[in-house]
């Protein structure tokens, strides 16, 4: 098992977050074609595209907990916002002309993110996927922790502030080049 992976890729963080929660050793090889089409996990008879897929095939490893895999409706809908989010970060930091007020692109899906943590809390839940975080919850960290590459203000969503705080203190949590260390 290897992970095809580009460093600063949003996607790619997600699933090696993934997989250092989890505690599970994955090799990655850097493949600049992840920047474009996502990570790739290279299996011995098959290969898995894309976080979601990924991090589903990680959860069944068997020395891995399984309240990981709480969630799963909520899976598809943070896929989604990490895949629309990848999209817009990458057309930010890869225009050759500043783009004017990135964080227009990005706050109707950081708001979404805020009313669903907020909701969530005001149910007694931690976490998008429940009691415990699970895929869901990693997909989403990449998502609010690096909107500030789109100029995104993140005093106007305490709830997001909250989920960050919270998720950085995961036994087994690692940065990437990008994520900034306030909030």
């Amino acid at each position: 098992m290897r992970l095809r992976d580009w460093a600063l890729d949003d996607r790619c963080y997600a699933v090696r977050l993934g997989a250092s929660l989890m505690g599970v050793k994955l090799p990655t090889v850097t493949d600049d074609s992840a920047l474009e089409s996502g990570p790739a996990l290279e299996l011995v008879d098959d290969v898995l595209h894309g976080p979601l897929e990924i991090l589903k095939r990680l959860v069944t490893l068997p020395d891995v907990q399984q309240e990981w895999n709480s969630g799963t409706d909520e899976m598809t809908w943070a896929a989604n916002a990490l895949d629309s989010f990848s999209i817009m970060r990458r057309t930010v930091m890869l225009a050759s002309l500043p783009v004017e007020n990135p964080a227009q692109l990005a706050m109707p899906l950081m708001g979404e993110i805020e009313d669903r943590l907020a909701e969530n809390r005001l149910d007694g839940r931690c976490w998008v996927s429940g009691d415990y975080p699970g895929v869901a919850d990693i997909m989403l960290f990449p998502v609010v922790a690096l909107s500030q590459d789109l100029e995104v203000p993140l005093d106007l969503y305490p709830a997001v502030r909250n989920f960050i705080r919270h998720f950085k203190a995961l036994p087994g949590f690692i940065t990437m080049p990008g994520v900034p260390e306030c909030h």
